[in-house]
């Protein structure tokens, strides 16, 4: 049995795509709207980096999780499929995005009563991050 070849680099670059789309998603695009659906105080005074450095490498680690994982699964989908290429990045990308990501937002919503908006921000970012890496990840193999 072979190991799936991991292309590090292409990790690395996946984590620093988390990171600036993660700004931007998080930031000038649906930042007001989802620290009042979270119901985070927005500060007088950005937070210092030393408050912010916890949760940014929380979430470098789980970007790098995502993409280990789904180099994994763009290896066998694609030798499953005989595909090659951007498509099968994106295919592997929606399907465990249905999958694994939307099924737990869903009880965000449906048990703690998370409202809908902040369900399409989340997943909507995982959406497009997915997407990004997959097909990334699919070609740079």
């Amino acid at each position: 049995m072979a190991a799936v070849p991991i292309n590090y680099a292409a990790l690395l670059v996946a984590a620093v795509i988390s990171v600036a789309l993660g700004f931007l998603w998080y930031g000038p695009l649906f930042g007001k709207k989802w620290m009042t659906l979270t119901g985070i105080p927005m500060p007088a005074e950005k937070p210092p980096f030393s408050v912010m450095v916890r949760p940014m490498v929380m979430s470098v680690v789980g970007s790098l999780f995502m993409a280990f994982a789904l180099i994994h699964n763009i290896t066998f989908g694609a030798s499953y499929l005989n595909m090659s290429g951007a498509c099968v990045g994106l295919f592997a990308a929606f399907w465990n995005w249905l999958g694994f990501v939307v099924p737990p937002a869903l009880n965000h919503v449906g048990w703690e009563g998370k409202p809908w908006t902040l369900f399409w921000i989340n997943t909507g970012y995982f959406l497009v991050y997915m997407a990004i890496i997959g097909a990334m990840l699919a070609v740079w193999q």
